[in-house]
């Protein structure tokens, strides 16, 4: 593919991950905003439970955009789904900045998890639907590493901002979201539109030119009859519905896909990206400062260990990076939780971890090596494999079920998880390793590999008879 077509793509890709960045941006920086003493002078110092709702809330409402953002990104486009979401977002974060209590910062905090929950359900379908075969897995993963850089940055922008001695330390995290937002909003206009939903749309010619720009011109007719035969195929079906993923000619891929987007939360990565302050405080960091800059540095590890699945990732497929960062996953975990159950105790309600120093760094690095683990594996490569599996013409509702079940168990531990570390030294860890564990033994059974094929392949390898399909599942 020539040196240019690839360049669009990926700039293409890059503004709408925007999408992505303000997701993190929001996710490095809440923790360290709730923990800031100047959040609690002017908004008041919110206990456990309230912070675990607070924090929580914009999952929710993220879970109900996403479900409804099937309908939307099929009705008016993927670029208009993204746009729209661009500008509910906007609105959610200039009204958090600018608020003066509590009920203020809760109600837009729900605003903007609808925006974020609608742009980022469509920007996956989007990638996977404009890239090239060769190169799709690692155009839509361009998403999760614009959320690691989000997330470092919002990790630094609170640090900084915690110097100021005013309630701009807490506001300010919150402006340069918005600003993520518009900048989101007024690229997307000049975005193109899915080459597949413009001929669902009978917009032939349209789709032609925009394969024209990503495609040498020899492919460009034969990735076009691949798309229409696939349209054609299921046209005189009745009009996709979410009922029709959980047929049987659907249903085997449809819960494969739910699965791993709601187990990806399991293994307790939001608990440690939400709370890390909290978590570094517990390891044996006893200022706020230095946890918030220990919280930075896992910001930074996150996104070093992104770039070398972002580059290889088409090269590694999709089942090794799920199996072996997986096991890597339990393993770190795992050993915290041994660390915690033999030198952990609790104090005046709070978690504390004895031993001296030997263990509390040991703590601090397996918390680093656990989301690089993550980085390099299930953050980049589960969003993509639960996308790629579904039918064009059902992809956009599956995708939206997908990432309900992915913003609802988010949802959960991102709620509880202030409680359950307070609770029990050991015991968020060992339950997030051994949910973990479990959806690895999963995938080795029941997760074909998809790497190099196109879309419409994929849809062949998920008709095979079952015979060829337990083949499938045992390549990797």
């Amino acid at each position: 593919m020539p040196g240019s077509m690839t360049t669009k793509i990926y700039l293409i890709a890059l503004h709408t991950s925007l999408a992505g960045l303000l997701y993190g941006l929001d996710t490095g920086s809440i923790g360290p905003v709730t923990q800031m003493t100047q959040f609690g002078d002017s908004i008041g110092h919110l206990p456990s439970g309230k912070l675990g709702i607070y924090v929580s809330s914009i999952l929710l409402s993220a879970s109900l955009s996403s479900l409804c953002s099937g309908y939307v990104s099929d009705r008016i486009s993927r670029k208009y789904g993204i746009l729209t979401g661009a500008l509910i977002a906007l609105l959610g974060t200039v009204i958090s900045a600018s608020a003066q209590n509590f009920a203020a910062l809760f109600c837009a905090r729900l605003i903007t998890g609808i925006g974020q929950g609608q742009s980022i359900s469509v920007v996956t379908i989007y990638l996977c639907e404009i890239a090239p075969q060769e190169i799709r897995g690692t155009v839509a993963c361009m998403l999760q590493l614009l959320i690691t850089i989000g997330i470092a940055a919002g990790y630094f922008i609170s640090y900084a901002t915690s110097r100021i001695d005013s309630s701009l330390a807490w506001r300010i995290p919150f402006i340069v979201q918005a600003c993520a937002a518009a900048l989101l909003a007024s690229g997307m206009v000049f975005m193109p539109f899915s080459p597949r939903w413009l001929v669902e749309r009978g917009r032939i010619e349209e789709a032609r030119m925009v394969l024209g720009h990503f495609h040498e011109s020899y492919r460009v007719e034969e990735e076009l009859q691949g798309i229409r035969g696939n349209v054609d195929e299921t046209r005189n079906e009745d009009r996709a519905s979410y009922t029709e993923l959980f047929e049987r000619r659907y249903i085997k891929r449809s819960l494969l896909g739910i699965f791993l987007m709601a187990f990806e939360m399991l293994c307790g990565i939001d608990a440690v990206l939400y709370y890390a302050p909290i978590l570094f405080t517990q390891a044996g960091f006893t200022s706020q400062r230095a946890a918030f800059l220990a919280s930075g540095v896992s910001g930074i590890i996150n996104i070093v260990f992104t770039i070398p699945a972002q580059i290889w990732v088409d090269k590694w497929g999709r089942k090794f990076p799920v199996i072996g960062g997986g096991l890597a996953i339990v393993a770190c975990f795992m050993a915290i939780g041994a660390l915690y159950a033999i030198h952990g105790g609790k104090a005046d309600g709070q978690v504390y971890l004895g031993g001296g120093k030997g263990p509390q760094w040991a703590v601090i690095i397996l918390i680093y090596m656990f989301v690089a683990n993550f980085a390099w594996s299930w953050a980049v490569v589960v969003k993509i494999y639960a996308c790629e599996i579904l039918p064009t013409r059902l992809r956009a509702k599956g995708c939206a079920i997908q990432q309900l079940a992915n913003w609802l168990v988010n949802f959960t531990v991102a709620l509880t998880a202030p409680l359950f570390l307070r609770a029990s030294p050991s015991g968020p860890y060992f339950f997030f390793s051994s949910a973990t564990l479990f959806t690895v033994a999963m995938c080795c059974f029941f997760m074909p590999e998809t790497k190099g094929k196109s879309l419409e392949e994929i849809e062949g390898l998920f008709e095979l008879r079952p015979i060829m399909l337990a083949r499938a599942v045992g390549t990797v």
